[in-house]
């Protein structure tokens, strides 16, 4: 009786470390920055990243805040995202994932005028007091060469290009 014990003892030990091992593998295996490609949905952005500025960075680098914490959320996301990409038809132009304006701080200082010039550092400098995101005018950025909106963007025709008013 006492070995049928230590048996089921032993299968549930190696059950448990099977399954760590197999999910520590996932885990790795799905952080991966190959992996946010493995969906024809991101077939685009992906492309955009692999031949932009950004191409050096890994995704969580600009959609994950750091700690442990965070990476678990973007996992229980991330299943989610494969339900909904088995189930649903997506359609990338109406999808819109937050980038808070801290991420990007991390690397650009955009009060830094030997690494960025005088010209973008002020420009900056002029649009802080309408507490714009780095997205308002960088929509773009990490997803394709084109990293600035520019005049384009609703947000600049908006002060730049009021409507006229009848007269």
């Amino acid at each position: 009786m006492a070995d049928g014990k230590k048996l089921k003892m032993f299968i549930i030990i190696l059950g448990v470390l099977i399954l760590a091992v197999v999910s520590f593998g996932a885990l790795e295996y799905t952080s991966k920055t190959g992996f946010c490609n493995s969906c024809h949905e991101m077939n685009t952005a992906f492309a955009g990243w692999d031949t932009g500025v950004h191409q050096s960075l890994h995704c969580y680098e600009c959609h994950t805040d750091e700690g442990i914490i965070a990476k678990a959320k973007v996992k229980a996301n991330g299943l989610r995202e494969v339900y909904i990409h088995f189930t649903q038809d997506v359609n990338m132009d109406e999808v819109e994932t937050e980038v808070p304006e801290s991420r990007c701080i991390k690397c650009h200082d955009m009060s830094q005028q030997d690494e960025y010039g005088e010209r973008v550092v002020n420009f900056h400098k002029q649009h802080e007091q309408f507490k714009f995101d780095c997205l308002t005018c960088h929509k773009s950025a990490g997803h394709t060469k084109n990293y600035f909106e520019g005049f384009e963007n609703e947000a600049c025709k908006q002060c730049h290009l009021p409507e006229k008013q009848p007269g």
